[in-house]
């Protein structure tokens, strides 16, 4: 069962509706994994499918060289800042952001959702 939620959930990512925010969930809510755990396992499962879908781009030449560097400059940085401030401060904070993530994520496709559909 586990395997096909999860393969479910891959699916989703793939298909752009926040997948990786429903991994976390069902690892820490079903599963009961430690959240730092859970973030980091759906990092883990991102990067592959990332390295998926970079291979899918370098094929159809859809890569944009100036703009992959200002990405990979930012995002290491992001990565190396955010992994030492994880260190110092108190776990419960990261799962009330991810939360707040979460929610205000949903919020807003909602309301982009019905704004199309009163069109």
């Amino acid at each position: 069962m586990e395997f096909l939620i999860t393969l479910l959930i891959s699916a989703l990512m793939g298909m752009g509706i926040g997948g990786g925010g429903l991994y976390v969930i069902y690892l820490t809510l079903a599963l009961g994994v430690e959240q730092a755990v859970a973030q980091g396992t759906n990092l883990l499962f991102f990067v592959v499918s990332g390295i998926s879908a970079l291979c899918l781009h370098l094929r159809k030449r859809k890569i944009y060289p100036v703009q992959l560097l200002i990405l990979v400059l930012f995002g290491s940085l992001g990565s190396i800042i955010f992994s030492r401030l994880g260190v110092v401060i108190d776990p419960e904070i990261p799962k009330k952001v991810l939360g707040a993530v979460l929610l205000f994520g949903g919020g807003v496709s909602v309301f982009a959702t019905l704004k199309q559909i009163k069109k």
